[in-house]
């Protein structure tokens, strides 16, 4: 008897526990973050920063993984991008070779963690190569331009880049949600706090059109990263049952189409869930940076290429996570078909349409969510509006749900257990 109660205590104390040392990990974060790297002018970096925020992508994109704030440049500067980075390099040669392909599908979790392992060797690498481009862009506000000194600065900026990189995998482990998730949702929260964008606004008609807009956007939000395609799949023995269907009432088909559907495929219309916002987030200041030197400030050309990372990644990582020859093989293995679909190839060229559809709907929903904001934004053209981001919006919105999601799952397992 007193065995069982100290493990029912100990379920019950589970999700509290992992709930604490995920916040725990999320202090730890923010405070480094305050912590000011050596030997530059942070005073003239922030007055920079302040005044290049809206116009320099790169700016843009110190702002969103250091989460603002009084110190501008911290060992924590680069964030998680280089681990994001690694991760989709990591991931696009996990399509293309055939041992790292293997090492995801055929060697469970042991495959998986030398993945893993080959995403941190990735992430020392882009984050040695990305510390010393954001130390030539920001070699101007540093007091000591010496060789050795800067040595010492991109160490700083590396090794904080690995701490990130080591926090979020705790989280991953043994805390709740995805780690590197609730770490761009920590930072791009402190800086929404930072505006103070209700204080600042006074609560007239516009503001209040500008609130039930953001409202419905949040609504659409949550749909895009719930929304499946369900794909009606029948057994063996269910496609025996089948030949006698004609001998049995209306009631009974009705009840067994009923059953077939709850047995059938899901597909989320976007399976990488916020992913591809973020990656998309992470790559488009950069590739503006670019655009504007050769071809100048062209805001349509930057937004398609945004538009179009979104749908790409989508695809990219539907595809990955939704192999259809795969997909088809476990269900021959199970002795399961697609209903009215002939298993083998014509199983795999129905699979391949059904995910290259959904893929690329799911993205084109997002953009549709982006597209929306920005023209509300120009036909209403308040205050609070402009000073939302959407992309970081969305961020928000959809990692609060997958957090809400992973906290309901934890304490109804305990009930469970309990009862």
């Amino acid at each position: 008897m007193l065995d069982l109660t100290t493990k029912q205590g100990k379920n019950r104390n589970a999700p509290s526990q992992k709930i604490f040392l995920t916040l725990l990990i999320l202090l730890i974060f923010r405070f480094g973050n305050t912590i000011p790297l050596s030997g530059i002018d942070q005073d003239a970096l922030k007055k920079s920063f302040l005044q290049l925020e809206n116009r320099n992508a790169i700016m843009q994109i110190i702002n969103m993984y250091s989460g603002g704030g009084s110190t501008v440049l911290t060992p924590f500067s680069l964030g998680i991008i280089p681990f994001i980075n690694a991760s989709i390099l990591i991931d696009l040669l996990t399509a293309l070779v055939p041992f790292l392909e293997k090492l995801q599908s055929e060697e469970g979790e042991a495959g998986r963690k030398k993945l893993t392992f080959y995403k941190k060797i990735g992430t020392l690498i882009f984050s040695i190569i990305q510390s010393g481009f954001l130390i030539f862009y920001l070699k101007s506000y540093f007091y000591n331009t010496e060789l050795f000194n800067l040595a010492i600065i991109g160490l700083e900026l590396v090794t904080g880049s690995m701490l990130i990189v080591w926090l979020s995998s705790i989280i991953d482990n043994k805390g709740i949600g995805n780690g590197t998730s609730l770490i761009i949702l920590t930072n791009i929260v402190v800086t929404l706090l930072g505006k103070d964008i209700i204080l600042q606004n006074s609560l007239g008609p516009k503001e209040l059109i500008e609130i039930l807009f953001l409202l419905v956007l949040m609504i659409l939000i949550c749909i895009s990263q719930t929304a499946r395609i369900n794909i009606d799949v029948v057994s063996a023995r269910q496609l025996a049952f089948l030949e006698n269907l004609d001998k049995n009432s209306l009631a009974n088909t009705k009840t067994n189409s009923l059953q077939l559907k709850e047995n059938g495929l899901s597909i989320r219309l976007n399976q990488a869930g916020i992913f591809p916002i973020i990656i998309a987030s992470n790559l488009i200041p950069f590739t503006s940076y670019l655009t504007e030197n050769l071809f100048g400030q062209l805001k349509f050309l930057n937004t398609a290429l945004y538009y179009g990372l979104i749908i790409g990644f989508n695809y990219f990582y539907t595809i990955v996570f939704w192999d259809p020859e795969k997909i088809s093989e476990q269900l021959r293995k199970a002795s399961v078909s697609i209903v009215n679909i002939t298993p083998g190839k014509e199983t795999v060229s129905y699979l391949e349409n059904v995910v290259r559809s959904t893929s690329i709907i799911g993205g084109i929903f997002l953009c549709g969510i982006l597209l929306s904001y920005e023209l509300m934004k120009q036909l209403i053209g308040g205050n609070l509006l402009n000073q939302l981001n959407i992309s970081s919006l969305i961020i928000v919105v959809g990692v609060a749900y997958e957090i809400q999601k992973t906290i309901r799952a934890l304490y109804k397992n305990v009930l469970e257990d309990l009862t």
